[in-house]
């Protein structure tokens, strides 16, 4: 079975202000200050901090003099990986996955899959900030 790789914040390790806050960078909000007028309902200082903690994580950069956010390299590296590498599910893991998609958490699973997408690469710190979801892909599945 042919599957795609995709993945989101660990919902354990991030808050919902860091969530929404890297679903707006993924999606090409780059302006810090356009995200805090987003994100106006949070106090500039959980906006601050969730900041701080993506960047520190190295999921987020930080241009402080422009004042803009961008996709760290390690990140943008699994995206392009994710897009462009389908791969073949054997089918024991196909019967675990429940309405065609499969989440995973588990660390060691999730190493593996990191040393799959950037093979060559010790991108760890990725394993405990992202979780994945295998789907699967079809003729109306893209």
């Amino acid at each position: 079975m042919t599957v795609h790789i995709d993945f989101t914040l660990n919902g354990r390790r991030f808050g919902v202000v860091e969530q929404a806050i890297f679903r707006l960078v993924l999606n090409g909000m780059t302006s810090a200050r356009r995200i805090s007028d987003l994100l106006c309902v949070f106090s500039d200082e959980a906006i601050a901090g969730a900041i701080q903690n993506l960047v520190c994580r190295q999921l987020l950069c930080a241009d402080v003099p422009s004042r803009t956010l961008s996709l760290s390299e390690a990140v943008l590296a699994t995206i392009d990986t994710c897009l462009s590498n389908p791969l073949n599910l054997p089918d024991s893991l196909a019967e675990l996955m429940s309405e065609g998609t499969l989440h995973i958490d588990d660390e060691t699973i999730k190493e593996a899959i990191m040393a799959q997408l950037l093979p060559g690469t010790k991108p760890g710190f990725l394993t405990k900030c992202l979780d994945f979801h295998i789907c699967g892909r079809g003729e109306n599945i893209e």
